[in-house]
């Protein structure tokens, strides 16, 4: 069989719908298409025999870890990989997801470089990330679900442990919903859930995570944050959500939050955490309502 020539290559990868970038030994590179120009915005003529790969992938590291993974076993065989997913800087400082396949160039049995196909995972990152976000996010209120709570719980407990730094949680519940739902209807919960959330929103630092935990139960993760401070934090959100909802027909219903406060003890596990946050929001509702009670 004849091998492909070096003019060959060149006019193989002028044509190629792809983009492909091809690398002398040294990294430098020398075959850049059309569709890579126009992918990442740099002109043929200022990259061929000019910039070095690395460039393009942001670091020396980079490139030295694909380098790796082309004469290692790990991404289809020796001398090649496929689907390796990595980054490439576009000419506006852009960081773009692509998914490489390379094979190494030789003469003779001795390396003179590779080439690589590259295909945008931009539309598929960005599709990935809305889906992973619908997967955590609850659909009325807006906030974080139950099943992203269990999760974060875990992890900042780990971290709390892991550095010794203080962790707070808040349990918040509705006062009077039920009348709500039973004299204003449905539709009009669902409006004082989603103003609720939209109170947390604003009251919470950027650190702070809210979640919907079920019906009108909020729970809001505090990191880095010891009871007087989450305490000041939920006196400020007790206030803004205390409001008279009115209806038709005359109808009003006094609406506000019961909230239990719990400062983490590094010696309990999630449940015991979430248990005495529970039981300080019900002994601030059995009291009224509109109240905030800490677990010590």
């Amino acid at each position: 069989m004849t091998e492909i020539t070096a003019k060959g290559l060149q006019n193989l990868v002028s044509i190629c719908p792809d983009p492909v970038i091809g690398v002398s030994r040294d990294g430098t590179i020398n075959h850049f298409n059309g569709s890579a120009s126009r992918l990442l915005g740099y002109p043929h003529d200022k990259v061929v025999g000019l910039v070095n790969i690395a460039s393009l992938y942001g670091s020396r590291e980079t490139g030295r870890a694909i380098k790796r993974a082309i004469h290692g076993e790990d991404w289809g065989g020796r001398g090649k990989v496929e689907g390796y997913e990595t980054c490439l800087m576009t000419s506006d400082g852009r960081q773009l997801p692509i998914r490489l396949s390379a094979t190494l160039l030789l003469d003779n049995d001795e390396e003179i470089g590779s080439i690589g196909f590259f295909h945008d995972m931009s539309a598929a990152k960005a599709m990935e990330s809305r889906l992973r976000q619908l997967s955590i996010t609850d659909d009325l209120s807006g906030l974080y679900n139950v099943r992203h709570f269990n999760i974060t719980l875990e992890d900042e407990l780990i971290r709390s442990r892991r550095y010794g730094r203080p962790l707070s949680l808040m349990c918040l519940d509705m006062d009077n919903f039920k009348q709500v739902n039973d004299l204003m209807g449905h539709q009009e919960g669902d409006k004082v859930i989603s103003a609720t959330a939209s109170t947390l929103r604003n009251a919470l630092r950027s650190a702070d995570l809210a979640f919907r935990y079920g019906g009108d139960e909020f729970m809001v993760l505090l990191p880095e944050t010891q009871m007087g401070e989450a305490v000041a934090l939920g006196e400020r959100i007790r206030r803004a959500t205390c409001k008279c909802i009115t209806g038709t027909d005359s109808l009003c219903v006094d609406l506000s939050v019961s909230i239990g406060v719990a400062e983490y003890d590094m010696q309990e596990d999630a449940d015991a955490l979430m248990r005495r946050a529970d039981q300080a929001m019900y002994s601030a509702k059995r009291c009224g309502g509109n109240a905030l009670h800490c677990s010590h």
